[in-house]
């Protein structure tokens, strides 16, 4: 009898470890990498320098989900630097890891309102692997932030704090080679098309906390015309088994087309909705570092801030 009760705790124990994460994984049933290491970790990055782009969006429905077009242009920077997973902030003492920060931002007038918008993503450098996406806002209503932290061993934390639509705070069990919205674009610009035409990842959504799959398609070569000039590409579709949350068209549609330059940095040249809905189109890009020096003097297209 004692055996058996033994044989059963040992169970039980084993069990437990498996449902709460227990011992590391078999490196061998790992989900394969996405991403393309030597385009993530090459010397380019450390310039100390920052990578500063402007894009065109059009849509065809405001933010409001309404027939109202719109036009308006956005600024993303990316940017390496050294980051903690464990305190979800960056480190200037040389701790932490390194990192990409990746931005979006825009303002956007619409009768009486104004909206600001800026979201902002911290992704591991060598893989893309993601610890933060924050979202900040104001629309004349409220002030408005929230976050999708990645923790390395434990949930995905959602946070929400308004004035005016309300709070929350939650979490929801992460999944290998789920990447929050705003990093799609930095995603797509590091997969390992070389490795596979088609690789599987998924989206993590904060407001239904559920993981929606995706897949990326490799089509082949391209040449796009932008603002910036006519660009040789490598023309990528992102499909989604359902819309997701897009700094761009608010929702996504269920296919996008992404192209992305054939050139080392791999830019981001343009992206559409197969339904037309909305696109985003290079404008202006320059590499600067944006802390110690001005860049609007340098600008040749772009005259006021996003």
């Amino acid at each position: 009898m004692r055996a058996f009760s033994s044989l059963v705790l040992l169970l039980a124990v084993a069990l437990g470890s498996l449902r709460c994460g227990g011992p590391a994984a078999n490196p061998a049933s790992a989900p394969p990498a996405l991403t393309d290491s030597s385009y993530l970790t090459a010397d380019r990055w450390n310039d100390g320098q920052a990578e500063v782009a402007f894009y065109r969006v059009e849509r065809e429905r405001d933010q409001y989900g309404r027939a109202n077009p719109q036009r308006f242009v956005v600024g993303t920077y990316l940017v390496k630097h050294r980051f903690s997973p464990a305190e979800m902030t960056k480190k200037t003492d040389g701790s932490g890891v390194s990192a990409f920060k990746y931005a979006l931002f825009y303002e956007l007038e619409s009768g009486s309102y104004q909206y600001k918008r800026n979201w902002v993503v911290n992704a591991r450098q060598r893989d893309l692997r993601p610890y933060k996406q924050s979202f900040t806002s104001f629309d004349w209503c409220s002030n408005q932030y929230r976050e999708l932290a990645f923790s390395p061993d434990g949930p995905i934390e959602v946070r929400m704090r308004s004035d005016d639509y309300g709070n929350r705070r939650t979490a929801f069990d992460p999944r290998p080679q789920s990447y929050p919205p705003a990093q799609i674009p930095l995603l797509v610009r590091g997969l390992d098309v070389e490795r596979a035409d088609t690789l599987a990842f998924s989206v993590a959504v904060a407001d239904s906390t559920t993981h929606v799959s995706a897949r990326a398609v490799h089509q082949g070569r391209d040449s796009v015309e932008t603002e910036a000039g006519t660009f040789a590409a490598q023309r990528i579709a992102v499909t989604y088994d359902a819309p997701v949350p897009s700094p761009i068209g608010e929702s996504s549609a269920t296919t996008e087309t992404y192209w992305i330059g054939t050139g080392a940095e791999r830019r981001l040249l343009r992206v559409a909705a197969e339904s037309g809905r909305y696109q985003m189109a290079l404008v202006e890009h320059l590499r600067i570092p944006y802390w110690n020096e001005n860049l609007w003097p340098r600008l040749a297209r772009i005259d006021s801030r996003p």
